[in-house]
């Protein structure tokens, strides 16, 4: 008999059950999150219960599916992916990982604890150095390690704490007990992740969530923005904080711009900032401004080209020199990612006794480090068991022993025994297991917790929750994004009363300060707004031109010789002219079809949706969080178009749609300064060339007159102006020869927004905006070149196609001419390898 709704998650959680304890190595640790809260009577499990029982499997598989749909329209990105797109490798488990207020607060404890021990040996090997000069830390361990950077020896940034920023990954041992089993300090990434994921799982699992008192997310980023203030240098009133980010193709561009989102400040890279007179300033054409304090998200020693690695393309020349006099603050600090050495957690404890005074709260998992003797023959004679690292990220991941081929083991043992300074090992961590969504069920798989620390002048503030990495199939030992995993949101229960309260991001501003004026967009910035209007627009056009086209194709593409079948091939040939391509031996429905969704080939609507989706994730941080869902739309129009003999015509019209959703997401959010600007600027040139071209193309070319009423009429509907023509010519307020008629309403009339003298005006009110109100003497040159006359419509019209030609070619100089003024790149740097000299080893 069919099992009824209530019988069916009974069975569910019942299957999970037997699962724990047949599939092998998913729940080695004996403890499952779920069953456990449950078995226990945890608090905010009963409700993540009901909602199982609820959804039952279709219902979770359904939130697992809108989970993935929401991943991809707010563009949460990881990784690389094809043409130099970001990776779509982020997937969210519906199901959150739920901890109670009591137990966070023991967690969020020992991992301020952690913070707080690693800021206070991060100043102590950058300053006195008391404990490799004591022997408490062994100076190999430390100077060997590639994330020691002996050229910012000394440098502090003002505030209490010299690491803003950190990041524990924790795991439940078979205990019980959170156990830290690694830490992040260079560039801890994942929070803006925690954030977009709990975005997401509160609209998926949205009744659970409206049930549950969770403690917010908010505050925390609120904390980040008071912590870069406190940093920023004496005198700094109004501090100017930025993100340094690698670039668009970095793995994680999607958190940088998500943090900078939520933070409110800007993402700069290498190219936008220049060193003077030992200052970091942001380039903004002609324009300056300095910088105060760089949230890092470049590696160390890819940041500084002229004191670090002299290759780098990533960093900023002379940030070294201008921290040590003080002009700019980086956090996290230049060399904390020596830190991140695993062979340190096994002098943690005696650390936090000679630096805090304190027992370590939260444990580790038991570690030797290779360069003693005794650890080292312990970790050969247990390879088999042990999880082996190298001490430097950077020199590859986690060994497991159990793992490893005999000459897989034996080639390690080597290479510890050649440089045994250069590894440690850990004993396994026997992590605990959580639910995930499958089509066969629910299945356990081992949880990794990420949690994050932010400095404060108490001490640290840990993030109510983090990051829960899942791993991506059963048994899987190393669990990390870069493997696969998958990720969870992670609810906190609040205590009544507990919620903090969001406070003014500004705490540091003065309140009698005037505002500062904005400084420009950096070149790279302005050059990607720009080609974003000029590819959303040449998008739209080109499949407004392919709908009449293949309009025109079902019609009379089997009519040689017809009147009908002329204008089609009129209309075909000026498709082929604008976009760059010739039919060949196919049909001309599948050339058409392919100018639509063939990718890989310039001027086809897909390839300037592709150059437009690129563009935005350049300028990920200018734009409106609603951009990735009406980008997402798109790019799933396209995806969907059948290859096949299916008609055209809804496919393009739903293509329409979201290209006109695209438009209006840019039209409707944005602010009208220079961001617009470029942006309108953009759409406006690539409307009057597009339009330009098309009649010089069309109906610049005279013909026979029903060919040409034909011809016109189709002009006229891919520019969106049919409607136009037909009421004023059956009104008499217009030509009443349909070229005529199509050249006043697409080129001269003013007030229709589809006509070149329309985008002149708008071109004008842009580029006030980008040039501060100047006016732009070559558009009112333009504007006054576009003058009808009757000797535009003799027999051969050349004086049109002349005019057409003429104010083209001034267009595209002038898109020229702002390419020069504000898109000009710093050319590349290329800086000599200096022998670091200046920072002593010594005690100060």
């Amino acid at each position: 008999m069919t099992a009824t709704a209530p019988d069916l998650p009974a069975r569910l959680l019942d299957e999970y059950r037997r699962r724990l304890t047949q599939i092998s190595g998913a729940s080695a640790a004996g403890i499952d999150e779920l069953m456990g809260a449950v078995d226990r009577g945890a608090d905010g499990y009963a409700g993540l219960v009901e909602s199982v029982e609820a959804m039952g499997l279709p219902g979770l598989l359904a939130a697992r599916a809108e989970a993935a749909r929401l991943v991809e329209d707010d563009g949460v990105t990881y990784g690389y992916g094809a043409a130099g797109r970001p990776g779509r490798g982020w997937v969210i488990d519906p199901l959150p990982l739920i901890i109670g207020s009591g137990e966070w607060a023991a967690v969020a404890a020992g991992v301020a604890q952690r913070a707080r021990l690693w800021d206070a040996l991060l100043s102590d090997l950058y300053g006195a150095r008391r404990l490799l000069q004591s022997g408490v830390l062994p100076a190999t361990l430390v100077l060997a390690h590639d994330g020691f950077l002996p050229v910012i020896d000394g440098i502090r940034h003002p505030g209490a704490h010299q690491l803003v920023l950190t990041a524990t990954d924790i795991a439940r041992d078979e205990r019980g007990a959170w156990t830290a089993i690694g830490d992040r300090t260079q560039v801890p990434s994942g929070s803006a992740y925690a954030m977009a994921n709990r975005r997401i799982t509160a609209r998926v699992m949205a009744g659970l969530h409206r049930r549950s008192p969770l403690v917010r997310l908010r505050s925390w980023f609120e904390d980040i923005t008071r912590a870069l203030q406190e940093i920023a240098p004496a005198g700094a009133d109004l501090p100017r904080v930025v993100v340094l980010s690698p670039g668009a193709q970095s793995e994680t561009a999607f958190e940088m711009a998500f943090l900078a989102t939520l933070l409110g400040i800007p993402i700069v890279e290498s190219e936008d900032l220049t060193t003077r007179g030992g200052r970091i300033s942001i380039r903004a054409g002609s324009r300056i401004e300095k910088v105060d304090v760089l949230l890092r998200r470049v590696d160390a020693d890819y940041s500084d080209p002229l004191d670090l690695r002299p290759e780098s393309r990533l960093g900023v020349t002379g940030l070294v020199e201008s921290s040590r006099l003080g002009n700019v603050s980086v956090a996290n600090p230049l060399g904390s990612a020596v830190l991140e050495n695993p062979a340190l957690q096994a002098f943690l404890p005696r650390l936090a006794q000679e630096l805090l005074g304190e027992d370590l709260l939260l444990p580790n998992a038991q570690t030797w480090w290779c360069g003693t003797d005794s650890d080292r023959r312990h970790v050969l004679d247990n390879l088999a068991t042990l999880v082996v690292k190298p001490i430097s990220r950077r020199s590859g991941v986690a060994r497991f022993g159990w793992e490893l081929s005999a000459s897989a083991r034996a080639d390690l043992r080597a290479r510890i025994e050649a440089r045994p300074w250069e590894w440690a090992a850990q004993e396994p961590v026997s992590i605990s297991s959580t639910p995930i969504v499958t089509r066969r069920g629910l299945e356990p798989r081992r949880v990794v917790l990420r949690t994050f620390g932010v400095a404060t002048e108490g001490g640290y503030e840990v993030l109510s929750g983090g990051l829960a990495r899942v791993a991506a199939f059963d048994g899987q030992h190393l669990i990390a994004n870069t493997t696969g995993a998958l990720t969870k949101d992670v609810w906190v229960l609040a205590r009544p009363g507990t919620e903090r309260p969001l406070v003014s991001l500004d705490t540091r501003r003065a309140r009698l300060l005037p505002e500062r004026v904005p400084v420009g967009l950096a070149a790279r910035v302005a050059d990607n707004l720009f080609w974003v209007g000029r590819y959303a627009e040449r998008a739209e056009g080109t499949a407004r031109l392919l709908r009449v086209a293949d309009d025109l194709a079902e019609d009379h593409a089997s009519r040689p010789g017809t009147p009908g079948r002329a204008a089609m091939e009129t209309i075909v040939g000026a498709v082929d002219a604008l976009t760059g391509s010739s039919r060949g031996e196919i049909s001309i429905v599948d050339h058409l079809r392919a100018l639509l969704i063939d990718e890989t080939r310039a001027g086809t609507v897909a390839w300037s949706v592709m150059r437009l989706v690129l563009a935005t994730y350049e300028v990920r941080d200018q734009l409106s969080l609603d951009t990735w869902i009406v980008l997402g739309r798109l790019e799933r129009a396209l995806r969907e178009i059948p290859g096949d003999e299916k008609q055209l015509q809804p496919q393009i019209a739903r293509l329409l749609e979201s290209l006109l959703a695209v438009s209006g997401i840019t039209a409707e959010g944005m602010v009208r300064d220079a961001t617009w600007g470029f942006i309108d600027a953009g759409i406006r040139i690539e409307r009057a060339l597009h339009t330009l071209a098309l009649l010089r193309l069309t109906i610049a070319v005279p013909g026979a007159p029903v060919v040409e009423g034909q011809v016109s009429e189709a002009v006229l509907a891919a520019c969106e102006s049919i409607i136009t023509h037909r009421r004023r010519t059956a009104s008499g307020t217009g030509p009443t020869a349909p070229a005529e008629s199509a050249v006043s309403i697409l080129l001269f009339d003013a007030t229709n927004p589809r006509s070149v003298a329309y985008q002149l005006g708008r071109l004008q009110g842009a580029l006030a905006l980008i040039d501060e109100g100047e006016p732009n003497s070559e558009v009112e040159v333009l504007l006054a070149e576009l003058v009808p006359s009757p000797a535009l419509f003799d027999d051969e019209r050349r004086a049109l196609r002349a005019l057409l030609a003429q104010v083209e070619a001034r267009l595209r100089s002038l898109s020229d001419d702002i390419a020069r003024r504000h898109f000009a790149r710093k050319a590349p740097q290329h800086s000599l390898p200096l022998a670091w000299s200046s920072a002593r080893l010594g005690p100060r």
